[in-house]
């Protein structure tokens, strides 16, 4: 009985409570409906204008243009001044040369053969000889010639005339064997008489090329070849030594 009368009065406080919510919801209700839109509006615009007001007083910032951060400029650094080479001292000037005078020197003779000395055979073949001759810086020939000469040999089948010996020299611009004199006897042949030379410049040389061969019939024994260099430009009256300048000889030998 009692929990029956319980439940009761817990379902009359239940539904009074519901109802005292639905009046107060009610009244709320009809209390935002009198207020309407129109009041919200001007609220906000009571609100707004003033914002407005202070959003255009403050001023609009000016942009601050970015700072440009300058690099520091750097010191000029010392300049380093180039030493100046000092030129090496200088050798005292030499003393001036003088130029010495030429040596003088004179003209020169000599003659060669294959074993120094020429030996034939009678009947056989002949054998060479030079004579070279240079000249010195004395002074220049007009006229130089080389003049040959035997004396006699004595013999069987002796020939005065040429000792039964022929004398030839090599042209040098032909290349041809010519016959040269060769004059056979036992005195001196003056120089004047000799036909003229040929001229040879100062410290000029010329090499002459001969040959000789005995006759088949010609003497046996042996004899000097003399050989002269004359100046056949020299005066009539010249000395030996002015007239011949050089001299020499090679020994020939017949078997």
């Amino acid at each position: 009985m009692e929990r029956t009368r319980g439940r009761g009065r817990d379902r009359a406080v239940r539904t009074t409570g519901l109802a005292v919510s639905s009046v107060v919801a009610a009244a709320l209700t009809a209390l935002l409906t009198a207020c309407g839109p129109e009041d919200n509006a001007d609220a906000d615009a009571g609100v707004r204008p003033a914002e407005k007001a202070s959003t255009a007083a403050r001023p609009t910032p000016t942009p601050t243009p970015p700072r440009t951060t300058e690099s520091p400029t750097p010191a000029p650094s010392p300049t380093r001044s180039t030493p100046t080479p000092t030129p090496p001292p200088q050798a005292p000037p030499s003393p001036a040369r003088t130029t010495r005078p030429a040596v003088p020197t004179t003209i020169s003779m000599f003659a060669s053969t294959q074993g120094g000395r020429i030996t034939l055979e009678r009947g056989g073949p002949a054998q060479e000889f030079t004579v070279s001759v240079h000249n010195g810086n004395t002074r220049a020939y007009p006229h130089l010639r080389v003049a040959l000469q035997m004396e006699v040999m004595t013999g069987e089948a002796a020939s005065p005339d040429t000792n039964g010996l022929i004398l030839e020299r090599r042209d040098p611009a032909t290349g041809a064997w010519q016959r040269a004199d060769l004059r056979v006897a036992n005195d001196a042949y003056p120089h004047h008489l000799y036909p003229n030379g040929t001229p040879l410049a100062r410290e000029a040389s010329r090499v002459d090329r001969y040959r000789l061969r005995a006759l088949g019939e010609g003497p046996l024994g042996s004899t000097p070849l003399l050989i002269r260099l004359v100046d056949t430009s020299a005066p009539e009256n010249a000395p030996d030594s002015e007239a011949v300048p050089r001299r020499t000889s090679l020994m020939v030998t017949v078997t």
